[in-house]
């Protein structure tokens, strides 16, 4: 599974993937944080999870509290940060119709193979439709406009290999 998380303003892409069997008692997982890996064994506790990072094996407790859609509590050994995951699908506590300004540009996320385009430019879109569909890591991935107006421009073809970042679609 891979999400963006935004802590303190700095987003990140955050790729999960479980190495041999995982399951509700926990797990090893690789997980790469902006393509630096670290291995991490994850056990489920009562207020959240107990984790050992890395080649060290560092051991380090993590309490996570549910918030607004998307939004995270996480408590640290010695700080505690607001994470937000995949916040372009959930607008946070600044009301439902909050919008982009100017011209938005949509980019894949993360390496994969566009599957579908669901615009043409010059259509009308409103805000959150679907543009385009992007497949990574076996996941498909439906990104979405961030503000309603109209498809200036769709920069790539369906079937098309794409890297992390890659311009796909303009709205204006």
């Amino acid at each position: 599974m891979t999400f963006e998380v935004e802590i303190n303003g700095t987003l990140r892409r955050v790729s999960i993937e479980a190495v041999g069997s995982a399951g509700p008692d926990g797990g090893r997982f690789r997980v790469v944080i902006d393509q630096k890996h670290i291995d991490v064994d994850a056990r489920p506790t009562d207020l959240g999870l107990s984790l050992i990072v890395g080649e060290a094996r560092r051991s380090v407790d993590v309490a996570v509290t549910e918030r607004a859609a998307g939004e995270k509590f996480v408590q640290l050994p010695h700080v505690d940060v607001v994470a937000t995951v995949d916040g372009r699908r959930f607008r946070r506590g600044r009301g439902e119709g909050v919008a982009a300004d100017g011209e938005q540009r949509i980019t894949a996320p993360m390496p994969g193979r566009v599957v579908r385009i669901l615009v043409k430019a010059g259509d009308e879109v409103a805000a959150k439709q679907p543009l385009v569909v992007v497949e990574a890591m076996k996941m498909e991935n439906e990104l979405a406009s961030p503000k309603a107006g109209t498809i200036k421009e769709v920069v790539v073809a369906e079937g098309a290999s794409v890297e992390a970042g890659r311009l796909l679609v303009v709205v204006q």
